[in-house]
């Protein structure tokens, strides 16, 4: 007769790692967001990256079908479509960005944004997915474990090809850091709390960016028209936490993007000024609808442009990210010393 199990044994509960049971990975995420550093700086319970200068990408390759997806879910396979063939486990949630480079190896926006349109426009390096971020691995969730231990398991792979970028990071010197890439005419950096867990659609001060060159993105308000070179200056503005749309400055045009802009904003022409409060006329306006969403450089600070520069249109942009964004101040110590290392880790980092 078979022994009958003990009450005891009946009675103990089953302990489950619920952050390593398998499921199905999940149809869309919202992927986390960085706030804005007030400066770069040094400490050790922060990695550093570069900041990718092109789309913020989540790639996703469940039961035998991989699906590239922008932040807000959208397809991106159509505008990418070299990215079809990528292979990466079965089971995986990579976050990262879609990039295109120039012929130095940096990332482009402006030739990325270039393959959009009629022209539809192929040049540079690429597409390359970077991934920075390992959210699933073999149908279990990754997403409360801290960031160290998640880069740890990204870095091992396996992911085959060359369209599937991991790129290096730098612990602790986020001073010289910024300055290397400084020197390589690249984006930024991204400060990440090592011991960070990964929180979905949030903009969180865990993970904190750091411009070379202030940039923003921007509500197109308004362009004023000049017949012989098309749009001269944009109406820029930001979103107040009431939903209102806020004038933050004028960016300039330039001469050769003049003609482009125009044409690909008559659709969206309107009778009234989208801005909350009056504006004074002037020659060759014309008011926008709020719905297009520009980045802008500029030598200001957040919220209050000052000598602000057009650069592109933000294709998978929406109003809600176009809000100020006050700096987080961190406080930074000294660097460790280990000169080479930043240097190394973006001339690892860039697609050479």
């Amino acid at each position: 007769m078979p022994e009958q199990p003990r009450r005891e044994d009946l009675e103990r509960p089953t302990l489950i790692e619920l952050s390593e049971a398998r499921a199905a990975l999940p149809r869309e995420i919202a992927p986390m967001r960085p706030r804005l550093a007030a400066e770069p700086f040094n400490s050790p319970d922060w990695l550093f990256e570069l900041k990718w200068d092109g789309i913020r990408a989540l790639l996703y390759a469940d039961r035998g079908t991989v699906r590239l997806t922008d932040r807000h879910g959208g397809d991106l396979l159509t505008l990418v479509p070299e990215l079809r063939d990528v292979r990466i486990p079965d089971g995986t949630l990579l976050d990262g960005e879609i990039i295109v480079c120039d012929g130095r190896g940096r990332p482009s926006y402006e030739l990325l944004a270039a393959r959009v349109g009629p022209k539809a426009a192929r040049r540079g390096r690429g597409p390359y997915f970077v991934a920075f971020d390992l959210l699933y691995q073999e149908h279990r969730s990754l997403l409360g474990r801290p960031l160290a231990d998640r880069r740890q398991r990204l870095a091992k792979g396996p992911f085959e090809g060359r369209r599937v970028l991991v790129p290096e990071h730098l612990e602790a010197d986020g001073e010289p850091f910024f300055d290397v890439v400084a020197e390589y005419g690249l984006e930024g950096i991204v400060a990440k709390r090592r011991e960070g867990r990964y929180v979905p659609g949030t903009r969180s001060s865990d993970w904190l960016k750091c411009f070379v060159t202030p940039r923003a993105d921007v509500v197109m308000g308004a362009l004023t028209i000049d017949g012989d070179r098309g749009a001269r200056e944009i109406l820029c503005g930001t979103v107040a936490e009431d939903g209102s749309l806020v004038y933050a400055g004028d960016a300039y045009v330039p001469p050769y993007l003049g003609t482009w802009l125009e044409r690909s904003t008559r659709d969206f022409g309107s009778d009234a000024s989208p801005f909350a409060g009056p504006l004074s006329l002037r020659a060759g306006l014309r008011w926008l609808q709020p719905r297009l969403v520009a980045i802008v450089e500029h030598a200001g600070e957040p919220g209050a442009l000052a000598e602000a520069r057009f650069r592109a249109l933000r294709f998978d942009g929406r109003l809600d990210d176009c809000r100020a964004d006050a700096p987080v101040p961190v406080p930074s110590g000294p660097p460790s010393g280990r000169s080479e290392r930043p240097r190394l880790v973006v001339l690892h980092s860039l697609p050479l």
